[in-house]
């Protein structure tokens, strides 16, 4: 008789743990697709401005030209 109140007990105690634990497997997964999203938007977004900080490097590279040029032309 002791075994099988055991035996009930570790039913119950799977019963009420294992509800939980499968919720918190579902929203582990996912959160790890939401993450995985985010994290090749970021990863977009760093080219983006990586390619926009070289745009800004070679127009000041040619308004400083251009300001030379005209300096010259003063002269």
């Amino acid at each position: 008789m002791n075994q099988a109140n055991e035996w009930l007990n570790i039913v119950n105690l799977l019963g009420n743990v294992g509800f939980p634990i499968v919720i918190a497997g579902y929203l582990l997964v996912q959160f790890e697709k939401r993450i995985q999203s985010l994290e090749g938007i970021i990863r977009e977004l760093h080219s983006e401005l990586v390619e926009k900080e070289e745009l800004e490097r070679k127009i000041d590279q040619y308004v400083r030209v251009l300001d030379s040029e005209r300096e010259l032309k003063k002269r």
